[in-house]
């Protein structure tokens, strides 16, 4: 689909071909429920008939008669000469990510300051608490504490880290704020997925990723990665064979393999994305953690590109059990994105969002330099002692983030994993990383642990390893 049409056009119309009936009706229906859902907004031109109907493969006529049909309804105007535009939404729709409890709460923060809220059968501010408990809150906080986007001061916190220290220049405005970046993907995909849409991934990859796509009934496409992070030629060459595809991408750090994406090839994931109609998506939970001091962190996709969809978490630099994470979207999507946040669970947790905002006041360039200082010396620690004691593994220094890949003189790594665990060490086998079954020799294994414990881990690795080969020595060929 032609990138010019605008980019909501590529999720907006997703799958219509996939419904009953004409197709003037079918491209009707679809565009109505895309200004349901808040991706086409009130006022906004829609393309002109031409364009759209070489986008589609269609006549002209029968965009015509689906803008006609959508006019009828009430839900566009056509302006002679200038145009086809959405009305406001009549009062009788409404989106279907809402209940009733996230609706409530929508209707209250969108109103005055002084606004007396009557609606909300929980307890009001945080006066009745236990008085050695408030110290755990921050002070001033009233009300019913629920904010669907996230608190203010963390939004602001986040968006200034994401600008001073990653690259990627944000307001508080762009942000929501998320149960970590596993729930920011679950959004996500279930807003952009529908039933067969391929999402295009660099294999091995993130171990949650699969779960959420076929939990949408989206399919993988595995491309492989190397030094220089995805294969964006092959990249492309999949985009072409397919209908509008998401592409999902760690730039700064690769999971699991911790491959940065190279400039050139960042230059060219661009140009993909423009070129067939694709939605990219950049996971950032593991941007700030590069561990080579001459090389400056890499600017971020989603600064070169608003259409870009961005998230990330605080898991990686802090501490997982904050379950804090984010997600940044273009204007067309954010507010359906807040809407399936809020219809979800309704809000995040304060004392986390307190907690975490904090840590993002406090956390200064040189706690920055300190603690990637200390994951690079855990780093060359693992390295080292997998050379010197599990010499067959072929393990490659990462270049970002928390974790080794290394592959194993097997064909399969799951049977050593299961044997691993009975030594008293729990590793990630390429299972739980690998799309095209590519990758099943493989292990994922973290060094941000203790020195002591990394030293204890691969000692108990090596025992396993050593019966491992011993019955595979045993077994009949």
């Amino acid at each position: 689909m032609d990138h010019d049409l605008g980019w909501w056009v590529r999720i907006a119309l997703d799958g219509w071909r996939r419904r009953r009936g004409p197709h003037y009706r079918r491209i009707a229906t679809t565009l109505a429920e895309a200004m349901e859902r808040g991706l086409v907004e009130t006022a906004e031109r829609l393309p002109a008939e031409r364009p759209l109907a070489h986008a589609l493969g269609v006549s002209r006529g029968t965009v015509v008669r689906g803008y006609d049909t959508l006019a009828e309804a009430g839900l566009v105007e056509r302006r002679q000469g200038a145009g086809t535009f959405v009305r406001p939404t009549p009062g009788w729709t409404h989106a279907p990510a809402q209940t009733p409890a996230s609706t409530l709460l929508q209707r209250r923060l969108a109103g005055d300051e002084d606004m007396i809220d009557l609606s909300m059968s929980v307890p009001a501010g945080t006066g009745h608490l236990p008085p050695a408990a408030r110290p755990l809150l921050a002070p001033g906080l009233d009300g019913h504490g629920l904010h669907p986007a996230g608190l203010p001061e963390l939004r602001a916190a986040l968006a200034d880290h994401l600008t001073r220290h990653l690259g990627l220049p944000t307001t508080a405005e762009q942000l929501i704020v998320t149960c970590g970046a596993q729930h920011a993907l679950s959004l996500v995909t279930a807003a952009l997925l529908s039933p067969g849409r391929a999402v295009i991934t660099g294999c091995p990859v993130y171990p949650g990723l699969a779960g959420v796509v076929t939990g949408h009934q989206g399919h993988l496409v595995g491309i492989s990665v190397d030094a220089l992070g995805l294969e964006t030629h092959a990249v492309d060459r999949a985009a072409a064979r397919l209908n509008a595809p998401l592409i999902y991408v760690d730039s700064a750090a690769h999971n699991p393999t911790g491959a940065v994406l190279s400039a050139s090839r960042r230059r060219s994931l661009h140009e993909t994305v423009r070129r067939r109609g694709a939605v990219l998506v950049e996971d950032l939970a593991q941007a700030g953690l590069g561990l080579d001091p001459r090389q400056p962190p890499p600017v971020p996709l989603a600064a070169d590109d608003d259409s870009v969809i961005a998230l990330g978490s605080l898991s990686k630099m802090f501490w997982a059990g904050l379950r804090i994470g984010w997600l940044r979207a273009p204007r067309p999507l954010h507010g359906y994105l807040l809407r399936l946040r809020a219809a979800s669970d309704l809000a995040p947790s304060v004392p986390a969002q307190v907690i975490a905002t904090r840590l993002l006041q406090t956390a200064d360039t040189a706690w920055q330099d300190g603690l990637r200082r200390t994951l690079r010396e855990r780093r060359d620690l693992l390295l080292a002692l997998l050379s010197e004691q599990l010499p067959a593994w072929q393990a490659r220094a990462p270049q970002a983030g928390l974790s080794v890949w290394a592959t194993l003189p097997v064909s399969d790594s799951e049977t050593f994993a299961h044997l691993a665990g009975r030594y008293g060490v729990i590793v990630a086998s390429g299972a739980t990383s690998c799309v095209d079954a590519r990758h099943l020799n493989g292990l994922r294994l973290s060094f941000a642990e203790s020195p002591g414990t990394l030293e204890s881990a691969v000692e108990r690795l090596t025992a396993a390893w050593e019966e491992h080969t011993r019955e595979l020595a045993a077994s009949p060929t």
